[in-house]
């Protein structure tokens, strides 16, 4: 008799990406570029049992994309064609034995506070998830630091994603 297969909780998939923004910050927020990435992803996230964070810094992207496979892929593969940003690098891409992000269509982290309440829906009702913003930030963070990730912030060129990050902390 074969040993029985070994399968992670829900098979949940995860893709850990970072990207540089196509436009700066001004044209990415300005034009609604942002809040539109947003209002689609978190649609098509919700259909496809997707939950995740995109953190934007005004210079780049981190995006965590987590559910299962083919849903995480199909979306990954809309990202790759997504003209709002290009030198897109793999953090990671495997399995997980648990969401980081359960409840959240698509978090999101940017530059300011105020900026996070506003595309979040801060106000207006439980639009992203059951988290506060500043345990979603603590998540991303966990994340970041569990992820081969290139730490810019402690040395080595910057791709605006790390003190973007130290200054919210």
């Amino acid at each position: 008799m074969a040993a029985p297969e070994i399968r992670m909780s829900e098979d949940i998939f995860r893709i850990i990406y970072k990207s540089k923004a196509a436009h700066a910050a001004e044209v990415m927020l300005g034009h609604g570029h942002i809040a539109n990435l947003l209002a689609t992803a978190r649609q098509r996230n919700q259909a496809a049992d997707i939950s995740g964070v995109l953190v934007y810094t005004g210079l780049g992207f981190f995006q965590v994309l987590e559910g299962p496979r083919p849903g995480v892929q199909s979306v990954f593969e809309s990202i790759l064609a997504d003209r709002r940003h290009h030198t897109l690098a793999v953090i990671e891409m495997d399995f997980a034995a648990e969401r980081r992000f359960a409840g959240w269509s698509m978090g999101f982290l940017g530059t300011t506070r105020d900026l996070d309440d506003r595309l979040n829906g801060v106000g207006l009702g439980p639009v992203g998830g059951p988290e506060s913003l500043d345990q979603l930030l603590r998540r991303t963070l966990l994340v970041l630091v569990d992820s081969p990730i290139s730490m810019p912030w402690l040395g080595g060129r910057e791709d605006g994603l790390g003190p973007a990050l130290a200054r919210r902390v």
